[in-house]
């Protein structure tokens, strides 16, 4: 059976993990900015209106259900 350094393994985890995050984290941002596109103030209204009718659509078929202030349950 081989023997291992348990410090030195951990140190390599560490760096490996922290290289990875690194990475993760670089992508993320530069996905971020190039996916984020800015919408006109009419497509803004549009799609708050298009989802508030669909949340007053669910609440009033029992879909959802307020039990509490800010607090629903989702009923299928």
């Amino acid at each position: 059976m081989r023997t291992v350094d348990y410090d030195q393994y951990m140190e390599q985890l560490r760096k490996k993990s922290l290289h990875l995050y690194t990475r993760w984290a670089a992508g993320q941002k530069d996905n971020a900015l190039l996916s984020r596109k800015s919408r006109d103030l009419e497509e803004d209204k549009v799609l708050f209106l298009l989802d508030w009718k669909r949340w007053q659509e669910a609440l009033t078929s029992g879909r959802i259900e307020k039990i509490g202030p800010r607090r629903y349950r989702w009923n299928g």
